[in-house]
């Protein structure tokens, strides 16, 4: 026996619960998002030595410097460690952030520190 249904009536509440859902994972996600803060060296080789860095990067003079852990925090989320000269620093942020882009935010960051 086939049943051949031509409308639903649950289809607008399916949809609505999946948005619902969307976001509120989007705003868990965007609670775990940190500002840069510095740490030592000791913690920053600690970090790099945990597991296999993902995307990590460095500038063509070796100035700086930047990884992230491949395990995520909260869905996109995770770990990023960035080096600047002689000063390294911690953050969590998204997986999809660019060599370039760590660096913008963490230099944003040592700016609003002054």
């Amino acid at each position: 026996m086939h049943l051949n249904l031509t409308e639903s009536s649950a289809e607008a509440g399916i949809y609505a619960t999946s948005e619902a859902e969307r976001a509120y994972w989007l705003s868990r996600e965007k609670s775990y998002l940190t500002a840069p803060v510095e740490i030592d060296v000791h913690a920053f080789h600690d970090a790099l030595g945990l597991m296999y860095p993902m995307n990590w990067r460095s500038s063509e003079d070796g100035e700086c410097e930047t990884f992230m852990l491949a395990e995520m925090v909260c869905g996109n989320v995770t770990e990023i460690y960035a080096r600047i000269g002689i000063r390294y620093y911690r953050m969590r942020g998204y997986s999809n952030l660019d060599h370039a882009e760590i660096l913008a935010r963490v230099k944003e960051g040592m700016q609003r520190q002054k």
